[in-house]
């Protein structure tokens, strides 16, 4: 029988996100008509950008979506908070060896290529829900951690890539990660983590794209909810660099601060 190929996403992102993820929410604006030399120019068509619109708020979960102009696949965004530090949710993202004890159906996950101390390219794979009918999806994918220790924020961006080390494979269909990132914010003396996923992503497949949305509408409640509870396993423990580059940052801005505030004199 032959397989008809179904979209599928339970897509494994990592630290390698969280980011990743979608870019930062837009806001829209009109243009105001020109003058020149006392003659006023044609006002240039108002341009509408698009915006994330609230769908669901359940048990401290949100979740928005936003149309994303010249694609079908709608982006998804999800925000919640957790009772845990930015080093501990950080190491959930980065160990790829367990992303198959909390990712929704994830059967396989490792990483291909390791480019810098902050910087990867990772495989996952999803298990099909009905293996007579539906084909398995995979997504190999570029990962970039940025450490914004002066907000005191881990931005991890992701997006899917081509590389001869994981071809595509004949049992399963290459989805691909359009524009993704994971927003980790440390909150209340760093005892609280806010995290933000924001995902633009095309399983690919038959089905129509109004049925991959409507798949993929649960899938960033789905994950925060799957990194809590990873978080609050008790062999689960911080992320080493990132705990470390924090604690750096804290103790240099308790440093320099008062030497900045002294050197600076009124003026007589």
């Amino acid at each position: 029988m032959k397989r008809h190929k179904w979209v599928w996403l339970g897509l494994v992102i990592s630290v390698a996100g969280v980011g990743p993820w979608l870019g930062a929410a837009t806001s829209s604006a009109s243009a105001e008509p020109l003058k020149d030399g006392g003659v006023e120019a044609a006002a240039k068509p108002a341009t509408v950008e698009p915006t994330w619109e609230l769908i669901a708020e359940d048990e401290g979960v949100k979740a928005w979506r936003m149309e994303i102009e010249g694609s079908d696949v709608v982006a998804f965004r999800g925000e919640t908070t957790m009772n845990a530090p930015i080093a501990k949710v950080a190491s959930v993202l980065d160990d790829t060896s367990r992303k198959t004890e909390w990712v929704h159906n994830a059967i396989e996950a490792k990483n291909v290529k390791q480019i810098s101390e902050w910087e990867r390219i990772e495989y996952n794979r999803t298990k099909s829900p009905v293996p007579l009918f539906v084909n398995d999806r995979d997504f190999l994918f570029h990962a970039k951690v940025t450490l914004r220790l002066s907000e005191k924020q881990i931005v991890i961006d992701l997006k899917s890539v081509e590389d001869g080390a994981m071809p595509e494979r004949d049992d399963a269909v290459r989805g691909h990660l359009l524009n993704s990132r994971y927003i980790l914010s440390s909150l209340e003396n760093d005892t609280k983590t806010r995290v933000q996923v924001e995902i633009h992503a095309d399983p690919r497949g038959s089905l129509p794209k109004w049925m991959v949305n409507l798949f993929q509408k649960a899938w960033p409640s789905r994950t925060l909810r799957g990194i809590a509870l990873q978080v609050a396993k008790p062999d689960l423990k911080d992320h080493e660099k990132v705990k470390l580059a924090f604690a750096a940052a804290g103790a240099a801005a308790q440093t320099v601060a008062p030497s900045q505030s002294s050197a600076v004199k009124s003026p007589k």
